[in-house]
Protein backbone atom coordinates (compact mmCIF):
# COMPACT_ATOMS: atom_id res chain seq x y z
CA UNK A 1 0.00 0.00 0.00
CA UNK A 2 1.25 3.88 -0.42
CA UNK A 3 1.53 6.44 1.33
CA UNK A 4 -0.17 9.75 0.43
CA UNK A 5 1.70 12.53 1.49
CA UNK A 6 0.18 15.92 1.69
CA UNK A 7 2.23 18.89 1.98
CA UNK A 8 2.12 20.54 5.28
CA UNK A 9 4.02 23.45 5.03
CA UNK A 10 3.16 25.93 1.31
CA UNK A 11 5.91 28.18 0.53
CA UNK A 12 5.40 31.63 1.32
CA UNK A 13 7.02 34.46 -1.06
CA UNK A 14 9.62 34.63 1.41
CA UNK A 15 11.59 31.82 0.21
CA UNK A 16 12.66 29.82 -2.99
CA UNK A 17 12.66 26.47 -3.09
CA UNK A 18 15.06 25.41 -6.35
CA UNK A 19 17.48 22.93 -7.51
CA UNK A 20 20.73 23.54 -6.14
CA UNK A 21 23.33 25.01 -8.74
CA UNK A 22 27.74 25.75 -7.92
CA UNK A 23 26.82 29.11 -6.40
CA UNK A 24 25.71 26.92 -3.55
CA UNK A 25 28.03 24.56 -2.97
CA UNK A 26 29.95 26.42 0.08
CA UNK A 27 26.31 27.45 1.41
CA UNK A 28 25.51 23.62 1.52
CA UNK A 29 29.09 22.57 2.70
CA UNK A 30 29.07 25.05 5.33
CA UNK A 31 25.09 24.11 6.47
CA UNK A 32 25.50 20.45 6.36
CA UNK A 33 28.86 20.66 8.37
CA UNK A 34 27.27 22.76 11.03
CA UNK A 35 24.93 20.13 11.85
CA UNK A 36 27.56 17.73 11.57
CA UNK A 37 29.58 19.23 14.11
CA UNK A 38 26.39 19.14 16.28
CA UNK A 39 25.88 14.98 15.84
CA UNK A 40 22.49 15.89 14.18
CA UNK A 41 23.91 14.32 10.97
CA UNK A 42 26.84 12.42 9.14
CA UNK A 43 29.42 14.90 7.54
CA UNK A 44 30.21 15.69 4.26
CA UNK A 45 32.66 16.59 2.39
CA UNK A 46 32.75 19.08 -0.56
CA UNK A 47 33.65 16.96 -3.19
CA UNK A 48 30.75 15.01 -1.98
CA UNK A 49 28.53 17.74 -2.14
CA UNK A 50 30.13 18.77 -5.86
CA UNK A 51 29.52 15.12 -7.36
CA UNK A 52 26.31 14.90 -6.16
CA UNK A 53 25.22 18.25 -6.89
CA UNK A 54 22.72 17.40 -9.60
CA UNK A 55 20.23 15.42 -7.10
CA UNK A 56 20.33 18.80 -4.93
CA UNK A 57 17.56 21.57 -3.69
CA UNK A 58 18.03 24.22 -1.80
CA UNK A 59 15.39 26.94 0.24
CA UNK A 60 16.74 30.41 -0.03
CA UNK A 61 15.41 33.24 1.71
CA UNK A 62 14.82 35.83 -0.71
CA UNK A 63 15.40 38.79 1.04
CA UNK A 64 19.30 37.87 1.98
CA UNK A 65 19.94 35.22 -1.25
CA UNK A 66 20.80 32.94 1.58
CA UNK A 67 20.41 29.07 1.68
CA UNK A 68 18.87 28.28 4.76
CA UNK A 69 17.84 24.50 3.78
CA UNK A 70 19.33 21.86 1.34
CA UNK A 71 18.96 18.16 0.80
CA UNK A 72 19.04 15.70 -1.89
CA UNK A 73 17.83 12.73 -3.67
CA UNK A 74 19.89 10.03 -4.26
CA UNK A 75 18.95 7.12 -6.68
CA UNK A 76 20.16 3.99 -5.41
CA UNK A 77 18.22 1.49 -7.87
CA UNK A 78 15.59 1.83 -10.30
CA UNK A 79 12.96 1.02 -7.22
CA UNK A 80 14.61 2.58 -4.43
CA UNK A 81 15.91 6.35 -3.63
CA UNK A 82 17.23 8.07 -0.80
CA UNK A 83 16.86 11.25 0.82
CA UNK A 84 20.27 12.52 1.87
CA UNK A 85 22.06 15.89 3.60
CA UNK A 86 18.67 17.33 5.06
CA UNK A 87 19.52 20.53 6.75
CA UNK A 88 18.40 23.74 7.81
CA UNK A 89 19.77 26.60 9.38
CA UNK A 90 19.28 26.76 13.03
CA UNK A 91 17.78 30.14 12.84
CA UNK A 92 14.83 28.98 10.62
CA UNK A 93 14.06 24.95 12.18
CA UNK A 94 10.96 24.13 13.35
CA UNK A 95 8.84 26.28 10.76
CA UNK A 96 7.95 23.54 8.37
CA UNK A 97 11.01 23.92 5.94
CA UNK A 98 12.51 20.94 5.76
CA UNK A 99 9.51 19.14 6.00
CA UNK A 100 8.70 20.99 2.95
CA UNK A 101 11.67 19.89 1.56
CA UNK A 102 11.51 16.68 1.96
CA UNK A 103 7.98 16.58 0.81
CA UNK A 104 9.40 18.32 -2.24
CA UNK A 105 11.82 15.19 -2.57
CA UNK A 106 9.45 12.54 -2.54
CA UNK A 107 7.24 14.34 -5.44
CA UNK A 108 10.61 14.27 -7.16
CA UNK A 109 10.80 10.47 -6.38
CA UNK A 110 7.34 10.20 -7.73
CA UNK A 111 8.34 12.31 -10.76
CA UNK A 112 11.32 9.80 -11.30
CA UNK A 113 8.90 6.85 -10.57
CA UNK A 114 10.74 5.87 -7.94
CA UNK A 115 8.32 4.02 -5.51
CA UNK A 116 10.37 3.91 -2.18
CA UNK A 117 12.53 6.65 -0.47
CA UNK A 118 14.48 5.84 2.16
CA UNK A 119 16.53 7.97 5.00
CA UNK A 120 19.12 6.86 7.32
CA UNK A 121 18.76 9.55 9.90
CA UNK A 122 18.86 10.38 13.42
CA UNK A 123 16.02 12.96 12.53
CA UNK A 124 13.46 9.87 13.45
CA UNK A 125 10.25 11.53 14.70
CA UNK A 126 10.64 14.39 12.45
CA UNK A 127 10.41 11.28 9.12
CA UNK A 128 7.86 9.97 11.15
CA UNK A 129 6.02 12.54 11.20
CA UNK A 130 5.94 13.04 7.41
CA UNK A 131 4.70 9.19 6.96
CA UNK A 132 8.39 7.30 6.98
CA UNK A 133 8.38 4.15 9.10
CA UNK A 134 11.32 2.62 10.76
CA UNK A 135 12.94 -0.31 9.14
CA UNK A 136 15.85 -2.58 8.94
CA UNK A 137 18.82 -1.17 7.53
CA UNK A 138 19.97 -4.65 5.89
CA UNK A 139 17.19 -4.40 3.72
CA UNK A 140 18.93 -1.91 1.83
CA UNK A 141 22.19 -3.34 0.56
CA UNK A 142 22.36 -1.22 -2.56
CA UNK A 143 22.94 2.00 -0.10
CA UNK A 144 25.92 -0.13 1.61
CA UNK A 145 27.38 -0.52 -1.92
CA UNK A 146 26.85 3.19 -2.80
CA UNK A 147 28.13 5.36 0.33
CA UNK A 148 28.50 3.24 3.41
CA UNK A 149 31.28 1.50 2.95
CA UNK A 150 33.21 5.09 2.75
CA UNK A 151 31.53 5.90 6.13
CA UNK A 152 33.83 5.87 8.87
CA UNK A 153 31.09 4.43 11.07
CA UNK A 154 30.67 1.18 8.39
CA UNK A 155 31.14 -1.50 11.36
CA UNK A 156 28.81 0.97 13.67
CA UNK A 157 26.15 2.71 12.23
CA UNK A 158 24.21 4.36 14.32
CA UNK A 159 21.78 5.46 12.09
CA UNK A 160 18.30 4.52 11.99
CA UNK A 161 17.05 3.29 8.77
CA UNK A 162 12.80 4.98 7.47
CA UNK A 163 11.08 3.95 4.50
CA UNK A 164 7.91 6.06 2.49
CA UNK A 165 6.59 4.57 -0.18
CA UNK A 166 5.21 7.13 -3.04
Amino acid sequence: MRSRVQRQHTMTSDFELRRANAEDVDSIYNLTSSMAAQGLMLSRSKYKIVSTLTSFFVIVEKSSGKVIASGSLAPLWTDLCEVCALAVHPVWQGQGLGAELVLHLIEEAKRLKIHQVISLTYQVEFFKKLGFKVVEKSQFPRKLWRECMECPKLEACDETAMLIET
